[in-house]
C-alpha cells in the first residue's frame, strides 16, 4: 500500500477509481502530487521514497490533482513586489528590522487533498483493498458512523465519525497552511503515511478519503467532493 510521488517520502494508495473506461489510482495530492509541486506525467513509486521505492519501482505516473489553496502563498504581481522591495528599502534606511513581504492570500475553503495516478500496466493493479477487500458502493459520512481503513503506517483499523462538516487548518510543512471545510473527523485511527487511505463504512461502501491526523482525531475529506472535483467514479 506504500506508495509515493518520487520526490516524498510514503503515503498510502487508497484504492483504484475510475475515469470513463480508465483505472486509476486515488490517493493524497501531497502523497501523489507533492503538495502542488509535481507535473502532470512525474513518477509515482510504490513503494513511496521511503520504504525504498526508487525508479525501478514506478508503478505509475501523476495524473490529475486538485490544487491546494494555501493561506498565504508568494505574489507574483509585479506591482506588489516592486511596492514592497521599495518600502523595504525605505525601512532599512529607517533602521527598522521589520519588512514586508508580498502575500496572495487564500482566496477559498479547500474541500480535498486528492490526486490521481494512471498505473504504467492495469495488471499491476487491483480492486482490493488490503484486509478490507472490494467497496461496494459509495455513502455519506454521517454523526456515529462506525468507520475503517487499510494504511500503510497502522494497517487496518476502525474508528468512529465524532464531527461533521468541520472547518480546520492544516500544515504542510514550513509556514504552509491550507483551510479546509466540509471535512469529517474520526477518532484517532491513522498515523503518519496513512495519508491517502480510502476511509469506509462497515458495509465496504466509500465515505471519504484520509488526508491529516494528530494523536487524537482523524481529517477526511468527504469521497462525494473527491469524485465530483477529479471527475471519477467508483
Amino acid at each position: 500500500m506504500s506508495i509515493g510521488h518520487y520526490a516524498i517520502t510514503a503515503g498510502t494508495l487508497g484504492c483504484l477509481v475510475r475515469r470513463g473506461d480508465q483505472r486509476l489510482i486515488l490517493s493524497n495530492n501531497h502523497v501523489l502530487a507533492n503538495s502542488n509541486d509535481a507535473s502532470l506525467g512525474d513518477a509515482v513509486y510504490q513503494p513511496g521514497p521511503y520504504d525504498g521505492g526508487g525508479s525501478a519501482d514506478r508503478i505509475a505516473t501523476l495524473e490529475d490533482f486538485v490544487p491546494i489553496q494555501f493561506s498565504e502563498q508568494q505574489a507574483d504581481c509585479p506591482t506588489a513586489m516592486g511596492v514592497a522591495n521599495i518600502l523595504n528599502g525605505m525601512a532599512a534606511l529607517l533602521g527598522s528590522r521589520s519588512r514586508l513581504k508580498a502575500v496572495r492570500p487564500q482566496q477559498e475553503d479547500n474541500l480535498v487533498d486528492a490526486a490521481l495516478a494512471r498505473p504504467v500496466a492495469d495488471t499491476d493493479v487491483m480492486d482490493e483493498i488490503l484486509d478490507i477487500g472490494q467497496t461496494q458502493g459509495v455513502a455519506d459520512g454521517t454523526l456515529g458512523m462506525a468507520v475503517q481503513k487499510s494504511g500503510r503506517t497502522t494497517g487496518h483499523t476502525r474508528g468512529e465519525i465524532l464531527q461533521v462538516d468541520v472547518t480546520v487548518d492544516v500544515g504542510y510543512g514550513g509556514d504552509r497552511v491550507a483551510r479546509f471545510a466540509d471535512q469529517l473527523v474520526a477518532g484517532a485511527m491513522s498515523q503518519g503515511g496513512d495519508s491517502g487511505s480510502a476511509v469506509l463504512d462497515e458495509g465496504k461502501n466509500l465515505v471519504g478519503l484520509l488526508f491529516a491526523g494528530s494523536d487524537d482525531a482523524t481529517v477526511i475529506n468527504r469521497i462525494q467532493n473527491v469524485f465530483q472535483l477529479l471527475g471519477v467514479s467508483r
